[in-house]
């Protein structure tokens, strides 16, 4: 079984400024055809598509996380193929697989947390909507501000994993195009969770653009009056956000959890068995 992560994890990446450039290697694999090789060509591929649509949307996101699943499902299974196994035991190229991919478990860690504290940021603001309680808007609407900012910082961190490293130490043909694809797959991951915290950055900032102005709503709700269409409007996007966050909650721990599944497959090949 492979031992614990000794890795130490260097945070923030320094983001590049040129395109990200993305193709489907085509170096002929041994057994091309398999269809688990197949499969996870195609999963890179939809989730990379996805992300570049940027709707932002909950329905949007929710597909997103789906992919996300979806794609490490296929590497998963190619991770199981003879052919992988082998290339990867002697490849040179691992451990800035599992650089990147202890990168992205940190994040998705960091990001975990954060929605527990979006979560707790939106408890409280309808607790003082309830309660009468403005200084208590307030200061909710500031603490979730300043989450959007660390979430901003770790969107940065996925747009530097999100492009593809070039092997420079690979002996062969075979083991670039191995432990390429599967870089592709881990690059392809940061890409669509890059889109996500993006899309859920802006349903939050949406939610406390809506309330910082709303003293009239506050007024209306205190007074249990009828509120405007516009204050209807406001109640239906804490509504929309909140749905949002805790459906994201419980998929981005599936994805977290995925992730050191994936860690763990690539150690237990690369580490010989006791």
């Amino acid at each position: 079984m492979a031992p614990g992560f000794p890795r130490s994890i260097s945070l923030p990446l320094s983001p590049t400024h040129k395109k990200a450039s993305y193709h489907v290697r085509s170096v002929s694999l041994p057994c091309r055809s398999h269809p688990l090789i197949s499969n996870l060509e195609e999963q890179i591929r939809a989730t990379r598509s996805w992300a570049a649509t940027a709707e932002g949307s909950l329905a949007w996101i929710d597909t997103g996380l789906m992919q996300i699943e979806l794609l490490h499902t296929a590497l998963e299974d190619f991770l199981l193929l003879s052919q992988t196994q082998e290339t990867l035991q002697q490849s040179a190229s691992v451990d800035l697989l599992l650089d990147d991919l202890l990168q992205q478990i940190d994040t998705y860690n960091s990001f975990v947390s954060i929605i527990v504290d979006l979560k707790q940021c939106n408890s409280e603001v309808q607790s003082a909507v309830r309660q009468q309680d403005e200084d208590q808007m307030v200061s909710s609407l500031r603490s979730q501000r300043q989450v959007e900012k660390e979430m901003t910082r770790l969107t940065s961190i996925l747009k530097g994993l999100s492009k593809c490293r070039h092997f420079g130490l690979a002996s062969d043909a075979k083991e670039l195009e191995i432990a390429g694809i599967v870089m592709e797959a881990i690059s392809a991951t940061a890409f669509a969770s890059m889109a996500i915290f993006t899309g859920i950055h802006a349903l939050s900032a949406k939610a406390t653009t809506a309330l910082k102005p709303s003293k009239n709503l506050m007024v209306n709700l205190f007074a249990k009056k009828r509120p405007t269409e516009e204050e209807m409007n406001t109640l239906e996007i804490l509504q929309e956000f909140e749905n949002c966050i805790r459906n994201v909650e419980f998929c981005s721990e599936r994805v977290f959890r995925s992730l050191i599944c994936i860690i763990v497959s690539i150690l237990n090949i690369t580490t010989p068995s006791l």
